[in-house]
């Protein structure tokens, strides 16, 4: 039977990264998706620590759960499945059920500040957001309505910033990881700092190998590293909020635990990138972006330049 690979990590972890760079090594052999299943399907808000019988038979007649498992059944009839996006994460434990003894579980830590910061900039938990719902919206956990470690922040919760909610999210995401891995440790696991992916690029056939893959070359789509940029911190910024990862004393504890402790020095100049930008810091990324080779080729041709030179040669 074919591996069906999946990921713990709570998003912003290099996860597109790496599923270009093993769907580029691997193509049509193996089934590589980042978020192949939508937080609108797999419902973290509703569904997370969901892993008692009773909990894993109401994910069963959920619909929507119900024809992500059927399809993952059929894709990994013929190749192996992997899929390293976030939003899985409330589903493992069904999945464990479902595909018993074919499971794969890789773990990706990265440190919780930046990773907090880097998932409000890009809306988690807005509260322009709040309560949308459907393909194209988030469907994240909180502790007035989702089952979790610690649900005595339910209290303060509307009174939390996007980045201190993203804080508590990062603590049940990797808590939850741990809880499983605890649980079911017959299961292959593999934990990984998520900075190795970039900095180490053995780490990158260490995870084909885990995930049971066929040994093939890895080159690193550096291309696909899908950073923090200035046309999203113009709209949503992290100000001197981030300091407030000191009042969270577990979080800390548990950064220390994965390996990630918060250095605070070095954060000072890492949160940066997540303040507001000034105008024109916004306007020469946009200009550079936008001033490419076929954005040139294109205004060129719109005046009639490079059609005449192409059939001029």
């Amino acid at each position: 039977m074919n591996p069906i690979c999946l990921c713990f990590s709570t998003g912003r972890s290099g996860t597109t990264f790496l599923a270009h760079t093993l769907k580029a090594a691997y193509g049509p052999d193996v089934d590589v998706f980042h978020e192949d299943v939508g937080e609108f399907q797999s419902k973290p808000g509703k569904y997370l620590w969901h892993t008692d019988r009773e909990s894993l038979g109401e994910m069963r007649r959920d619909p929507v759960v119900a024809a992500h498992v059927k399809r993952v059944a059929e894709l990994s009839r013929d190749r192996p499945y992997v899929d390293v996006g976030h939003p899985a994460i409330s589903l493992i434990p069904l999945f464990l059920e479902a595909f018993p003894g074919r499971i794969r579980l890789l773990h990706l830590v990265r440190d919780p500040v930046l990773a907090a910061a880097s998932m409000a900039v890009r809306g988690m938990y807005d509260p322009r957001f709040d309560g949308l719902e459907g393909p194209d919206h988030n469907f994240p956990p909180n502790p007035n309505q989702t089952r979790c470690a610690h649900p005595e922040f339910a209290a303060d919760w509307y009174g939390m910033t996007p980045f201190e909610k993203n804080l508590w999210r990062w603590g049940e995401y990797h808590l939850f990881a741990l809880a499983i891995h605890e649980k079911h440790p017959e299961v292959p696991y593999l934990k990984l700092l998520s900075s190795d992916l970039f900095q180490n690029s053995t780490s990158l056939s260490a995870i084909a190998t885990f995930y049971g893959l066929p040994k093939r070359t890895i080159v690193p789509k550096r291309e696909f590293r899908n950073e923090t940029h200035p046309n999203l911190t113009s709209a949503i910024s992290i100000g001197k909020e981030w300091k407030r990862y000191v009042n969270y004393p577990y979080i800390r504890e548990l950064a220390k635990t994965l390996g990630v402790p918060p250095d605070m020095e070095l954060l000072e100049k890492q949160m940066m990138k997540y303040a507001a930008p000034s105008a024109w810091k916004t306007a020469k990324y946009r200009w550079r972006v936008r001033f490419t080779r076929r954005w040139l080729t294109q205004k060129l041709a719109s005046v009639g330049i490079w059609s005449k030179q192409r059939k001029g040669g």
